[in-house]
């Protein structure tokens, strides 16, 4: 696969609040993540996993603290300067955001969209140039499904289409890759399959992770890093080695309530 053009992404979440009416989806959040550092938010339902998620990728504002992705304040920029930084965050979002009658191809070039003027960003997906299509076999190969390149998205299983949502990131040649529940429709042996895919991704591209993931023990067998979520309030961040089993037992046993998972 190819080299990475730019610098992986690094996050810094200061004080962050994140309110829905009276409740609040995160509460005085806290948070550094290195450029290329892998990182899993755990933890249950309405822990505040996915709204963290949000928060790096510049789709929600918080409340109250900032949100900076290699020194920037999300929230505070420009639009175009936005849409610019938001261009080097590659997202998987728990649905995938596949179009199922376009082919893999197409759902793949539309990883770029982002970029340029609308009429530039849409030619790819109507009247593909062979290096484009040469470049996205070539991640497709990565992922192990090239011969899908030219099928219908709606023709391929669960697992081939979480692989075109991550070749769909890769594409876009982000420095951050977020993933929201990767895991969440794929039996356990597919799920360590991708899990460990991502992973692999990661490490070869120079990229950033972030994960949001329910699967506690997978994670904490294969990710470096863990942040507990219970209630949008950090229970624990530390290396897998060091999460205990009675730190798994706090985070769980009294659950979550907030709004956003």
């Amino acid at each position: 696969m190819r080299a990475m053009k730019g610098p992986p992404t690094g996050f810094r979440l200061c004080g962050v609040t994140v309110e829905y009416g009276a409740s609040a989806a995160l509460r005085d959040f806290d948070l550094a993540i290195e450029p290329g550092e892998v990182v899993a938010f755990v933890g249950p339902s309405g822990a505040g996993k996915s709204t963290a998620l949000g928060l790096c990728n510049g789709t929600l504002c918080p409340s109250r603290g900032t949100v900076l992705l290699d020194g920037e304040d999300l929230c505070g920029l420009a639009a175009a300067r936005l849409r610019a930084l938001r261009s080097r965050i590659g997202l998987i979002p728990q649905e995938l955001g596949l179009v199922g009658n376009l082919r893999v191809s197409q759902n793949v070039l539309s990883g770029r969209l982002g970029r340029g003027g609308l009429l530039a960003a849409l030619r790819p997906l109507f009247h593909a140039r062979r290096s484009e299509l040469a470049e996205v076999l070539a991640i497709l190969d990565r992922l192990g499904i090239g011969e899908k390149l030219f099928h219908r998205v709606d023709s391929l299983s669960g697992g081939e289409r979480q692989r075109v949502a991550i070749a769909r990131a890769l594409y876009q040649e982000p420095g951050v890759l977020l993933a929201d529940e990767p895991l969440s429709a794929l039996d356990p042996a597919r799920s360590r399959e991708t899990l460990g895919l991502l992973l692999d991704v990661a490490r070869e591209e120079r990229l950033t992770l972030i994960l949001s993931l329910h699967d506690i023990e997978l994670a904490r067998e294969l990710v470096g890093r863990l942040v507990g979520l219970r209630r949008g309030r950090v229970v624990f961040d530390r290396p897998r080695e060091e999460v205990s089993d009675e730190d798994l037992a706090r985070l769980y046993q009294l659950g979550g309530t907030g709004r956003a998972g």
